[in-house]
């Protein structure tokens, strides 16, 4: 019985849903069940390993260890929550009772455990909600009281009550807005269906949501979104209604302007020729944005979905479109493909695609919107004409496309293969900036042939990279557009060089060989004849001879050399270059290395004699097979004192009779011009009769006047050539050299002589090379000379062109002016640079002149280490060249100050202080030797209005001014006692004197003198009357100067002259010779005028560096530019 009663006990205690165990006061376990081990999720056996206090967390230890003292004391105790630890470390709540035992004579501990987890859940559940429903409850309140929408309660019936926000914003009283009164601030329209909405909400006890227009205290109505629910309580009935009414008036008219932005999208998709599509954010088809394309593949709505629209697209087409696509997906970047689509016709044609994605506020791709356009045509198009490039490229000529303005659109291998410029690196680039062409005639002329007739032929030289000289044949074809216009030009050069040259060698060669021929004949003729006589005559020569190898010994002299030079034989042993002649060494370097050339130049003889030495290479020929080869050098000298000497007489008497000659010509041509205009003023409008003979009398007389000023002009220039040529020759010229553009010379030349042509109707063309280089030279100087060449090509043409032509040539720029003329015979053509020689001798017709305009020319040219030549065929015109070095920075330094130039541009640019007009009239003084000159220029100036007092002399100038200041004089220089140019020197050193304008008429020319002096002015005779009284004027309207003027260059020479003339004129001088000296005294001295070295500037910026100084901004600032 007992085992019965032991085994349905432990059945009991296995089935319990409650935990039981049975353990020791120490917290041994000796019993547990199930769902106690449940309870700490484990197995009954490992339960029965654990002692109760390894589950108990350690904060229930110290409570639990005096639960069970005092259950030894009262056997029991009342329930009590704590908490075990799970076999997974969490806690688990228990409620706990227990009761003490005895077996055995041992007290246990005998306990129920009842897992109250889900309890405690509930009632943290409970805490939470009562707890947030206190919080919803206080947010409710401040919403009310925050919140911008209307918030409004009503009862169960529908009658509001809670109306605070409604009247705040309708401006309704509350006696107005209750009891339905608030309806009256609905807009008339909307109220019918808002009673109606609120009908059926309370009726259904639904919620109630509608849009009205409600009246603002403004008097505007404004959309609102009414939004209203029930409070119902828990038996089901209605507490009361709670609503809010939100303005939703902005939405509302932005919903209206998208709607109309829609149908325009709408519109603007079915009006257009492409194809517009949709797509989602993963590249899904969206066939509500695809009509087009539906519409032109024939796909239907349900074949797009998803990612049915790719169906169309060429299978081939799919993965580069696919990649492309992945790529803008991935970067949020525009999509862009060529790929070609099937059309319903089943036809598949090129479009370029085009999509960019519509983006969300944060970044995010919403949608993507797209254009296919169809280019089937040009994609066709495109192949075609690869096709036809590929066909140009495989050509062996060289095939070119520029546009009209020359810059190349196309260049085909051809033209790589010839001229080695790629294609890339000529692309749009101007073709004559980097092709070199020499055309066969003017390029003006062929591009008028090309656009007359549409095309064009012929042999041009081309310069390639490899700076190689090629000959090709050029055929060149004008493109035009659909107007009609010329838009291109297409040109196709064929390398025709082998040929060319194979047709010079075999010309060259026939001429070697007629040549070679005549040679050995004479030669064989001349060999036994040469050599019995050659030595007697070189000894007899009354020259001197002197011969040298290439190695620098003499080889040869003769007596003659020997007594020029005051030597022995045994002085000229050895090297040339122990011989004590200046120069000698000069030539012969120069045949050597120039052997084809001949060298001339004088050189000093014994006893200070002067000798002309003629230098030139000379040439053997060992074998006739071989070419000729130069072994020395050869110089004949000259002794030519004596023609130095009657050359120099002649050049002096030419000169004094030329000086001479200004005076009188000075009176010819001044009381001729006065006669002439008092005639025309005074004395013809008096003679009105209507006489036939006294009029052609009266037209005589005028005619007769008019020859005597033109004869007199031609005499003065005629005066003016002879000068120029000995003022050369005596090496008296001032030479003014700059840096010049060359095409600029010809603008300025043609332009003074355009008058001729226009007389002549003759027809001018110039002909000007791109790209050329500048030249060193006087520009009034070259202007000259480029003047007397035009103008002798108009003189001996009659009809016909003059062709001016530039073009570089090596290191040279060439000049050419080539007329239609008469021409000039094989004879005549090296008399032409002679002195006082005229071709025209040999004419009928003998022009005007003094033969020495080439002549002059010819002197200027080899000033500029230039040469001059001509070339002619009698009548077929002539063509005249001269060659000008290019410009070098070697060039920068020579020269010499321009003072004329300088003293004029300071009078313009310096402020001086304001003229002392008066009522009376200025008074001239008129100083001059010449009773004449004086009663001419008295004349000319009372006619003016001015006062004109007379000194006949230096001496009688400087009293008359003593006594009487006058406003200004005109100073002669060649007179008696005093020469102009002392009394000028003691009128600038007198502070009484010094500020009187002084303008010398001087028949001599020294402006260098008298500018260091101080005068203002220097004017030549014959006077030209319009610039004198021009120059009175000026001078007269300025006031006197005092300014400063601040003079910077490294040069000391010239910081003196430019000191010296500048302090004559009456300016404060501030020298400076480096740029910290500069800098110092400009900030020092704040001048009005800064004088500086232009090289010297550009080497230190110094210009721009005083620009940014304070209280220099406007100082005036003259370059010296190449002095």
């Amino acid at each position: 019985m007992s085992n019965q009663l032991d085994e349905f006990n432990c059945y009991l205690l296995e089935k319990c849903p409650v935990g039981l165990l049975l353990y020791r006061t120490d917290g041994t376990l000796i019993h547990t069940n199930s769902a106690y081990a449940e309870i700490l999720g484990r197995t009954v056996p490992e339960t029965l390993n654990l002692n109760n206090w390894q589950i108990t967390p350690e904060h229930y230890v110290a409570t639990e260890q005096a639960i069970i003292e005092n259950l030894e004391k009262t056997g029991r105790y009342e329930p009590y929550e704590k908490e075990y630890i799970h076999k997974d470390g969490h806690l688990v709540s228990v409620r706990i009772s227990a009761a003490m035992i005895e077996r055995d004579g041992e007290k246990l501990i005998w306990s129920s455990v009842e897992d109250i987890t889900d309890l405690r859940q509930t009632q943290k559940t409970d805490q939470e909600s009562e707890k947030i429903l206190k919080q919803s409850e206080a947010r409710y309140r401040s919403l009310i009281k925050a919140n911008t929408q209307i918030v409004w309660v009503s009862s169960p019936e529908g009658i509001c009550f809670e109306l605070t926000d409604w009247i705040a914003y309708t401006g309704q009283t509350l006696a107005e807005a209750e009891n339905g009164g608030w309806i009256d601030a609905v807009h008339p329209d909307d109220r019918g269906y808002t009673g109606e909405a609120w009908g059926i909400a309370v009726a259904n006890l639904s919620q109630y949501q509608i849009e009205y227009r409600i009246r603002g205290k403004d008097g505007n109505y404004r959309y609102f979104w009414v939004w209203g629910a029930p409070v119902v309580e828990d038996d089901g009935s209605v507490k009361e209604w709670i609503g809010i009414c939100t303005d939703i008036h902005d939405r509302k008219l932005a919903e209206a302007e998208n709607q109309r932005l829609k149908e325009r999208y709408s519109t603007l998709v079915k009006a257009t020729s492409q194809i517009v599509w949709g797509a989602t954010a993963e590249g899904l088809g969206i066939s509500s944005e695809m009509l087009t394309w539906i519409a032109y593949t024939g796909q239907t709505e349900e074949e797009i979905a998803g990612w049915g629209w790719i169906d169309p697209i060429h299978p081939d087409d799919r993965s580069q479109s696919q990649a492309a696509w992945n790529a803008a997906v991935a970067n949020n970047s525009i999509y862009q493909t060529e790929y070609r689509l099937r059309g319903k016709d089943g036809i598949y044609r090129y479009f370029s695609v085009c999509g960019a994605p519509v983006l969300e506020a944060d970044g995010s791709i919403r949608e993507w919107i797209g254009t296919c356009t169809n280019i089937h045509d040009r994609k066709l198009a495109e192949a075609e004409n690869q096709r036809l490039l590929d066909m140009l490229n495989h050509s062996s000529d060289a095939i070119i496309v520029r546009d009209m303005s020359d810059k190349v659109a196309y260049w085909n291998q051809g033209a790589e293969r010839l001229y080695h410029w790629t294609r890339e690196e000529v692309k749009d680039q101007y073709i004559y900036t980097f092709l070199k062409k020499i055309f066969p005639k003017p390029k003006a002329e062929i591009t008028a042939e090309l656009l007359q007739q549409g095309n064009w032929e012929g042999e041009v030289q081309h310069i390639t990279h490899d700076d190689k000289i090629i000959t090709v044949q050029s055929r060149w074809t004008l493109q035009r557009d659909a107007a009609g216009e010329p838009c291109a030009v297409l040109e196709i050069n064929t390398d025709i060089t082998p040929r060319k040259q194979a047709e010079i060698a075999l010309r060259q060669l026939n001429q070697e060989l007629e040549t070679r021929v005549a040679e050995r004949t004479a030669a064989l003729q001349d060999t036994l004849a040469e050599a019995q006589g050659l030595n007697a005559i070189l000894d007899n020569l009354a020259d001197g001879l002197l011969v040298v190898d290439m190695s620098g010994q003499i080889t040869h002299f003769n007596p003659a050399f020997l007594t020029m030079q005051g030597l022995t034989a045994n002085a000229v042993k050895g090297n040339y270059q122990e011989l004590p002649i200046a120069g000698l060494a000069h030539l012969i370097e120069q045949t050597q290395s120039h052997p084809q050339e001949v060298f001339a130049a004088e050189i000093s003889l014994a006893k200070e004699r002067i000798g002309q030495a003629v230098a030139t290479a000379i040439f053997k020929q060992t074998t006739a097979n071989e070419p000729a080869t130069c072994f020395g050098s050869a110089l004949l000298i000259r002794d030519i004192t004596a023609e130095k000497e009657v050359d120099k007489m002649k050049t002096d008497f030419i000169s004094t009779v030329s000086h001479e000659l200004r005076t009188p010509l000075t009176s010819v041509l001044g009381f001729a011009s006065i006669i002439k205009e008092k005639l025309e003023t005074d004395v013809f409008p008096m003679l009105t009769t209507e006489d036939r003979k006294l009029q052609k009398t009266v037209k005589r007389v005028g005619d007769n006047l008019n020859i005597i000023v033109s004869e007199a002009e031609r005499l003065t220039s005629l005066i003016n050539d002879v000068l120029d040529i000995a003022k050369m020759e005596a090496g008296k010229v001032e030479w003014h050299m700059q840096p010049l553009d060359p095409g600029e010379l010809l603008d300025w030349a043609t332009t003074a002589t355009a008058a001729l042509f226009e007389t002549n109707g003759l027809q001018l063309v110039s002909e000007i090379d791109p790209g050329l280089p500048q030249i060193v030279g006087d520009r009034n100087r070259l202007l000259q000379v480029l003047i007397n060449l035009i103008s002798n090509a108009v003189k001996f043409t009659q009809t016909g062109t003059v062709t001016c032509r530039v073009q570089k040539q090596h290191d040279g720029v060439c000049i050419s002016v080539i007329d239609t003329g008469i021409g000039i015979a094989p004879e005549d053509q090296p008399k032409v640079f002679e002195k006082f020689r005229q071709v025209g001798d040999t004419l009928t017709d003998k022009p005007k002149g003094t033969g020495l305009g080439l002549p002059i020319c010819k002197q200027i040219v080899e000033h500029h280490s230039g040469r001059i030549w001509v070339e002619s065929e009698p009548g077929k015109g002539s063509t005249f060249s001269f060659l000008i070095p290019i410009y070098t920075k070697d060039d920068q330094n020579n020269g010499q100050i321009n003072l004329e130039a300088l003293v004029k541009q300071l009078k313009e640019h310096v402020i001086t202080s304001n003229a002392v007009f008066n009522e009376n009239r200025k008074t001239i003084l008129v100083v001059d030797d010449d009773t004449n000159i004086r009663e001419l220029l008295r004349q000319q100036l009372e006619n003016e209005g001015y006062k004109v007092r007379e000194a006949k002399d230096g001496m009688d100038a400087i009293h008359q001014i003593k006594i009487a200041r006058p406003d200004l004089i005109l100073l002669d220089v060649m007179m008696p006692q005093i020469n102009g140019f002392d009394v000028a020197a003691v009128l600038k050193n007198d502070p009484q004197t010094a500020d009187i304008p002084i303008i010398i008429l001087s028949i001599i020319e020294n402006k260098e003198r008298g500018y260091h002096i101080g005068i203002d002015r220097y004017l030549t005779k014959p006077i030209n009357s319009e610039q004198l009284l021009s120059e009175i004027g000026l001078l007269l309207s300025q006031g006197t100067s005092s300014k400063k003027v601040l003079v910077v260059d490294k040069n000391s020479s010239t910081l003196k002259i430019l000191s010296d003339v500048l302090q004559t004129q009456g300016y404060n001088v501030i020298e400076a010779s480096d740029p910290q000296e500069c800098l110092h005294k400009a900030r020092a001295v704040k001048p009005d005028m800064i004088i500086i070295d232009s090289i010297f500037s550009a080497e230190t910026d110094l210009v721009k560096t005083l620009r940014f100084e304070k209280d220099l901004e406007n100082v005036f600032f003259i370059m010296l530019a190449d002095h």
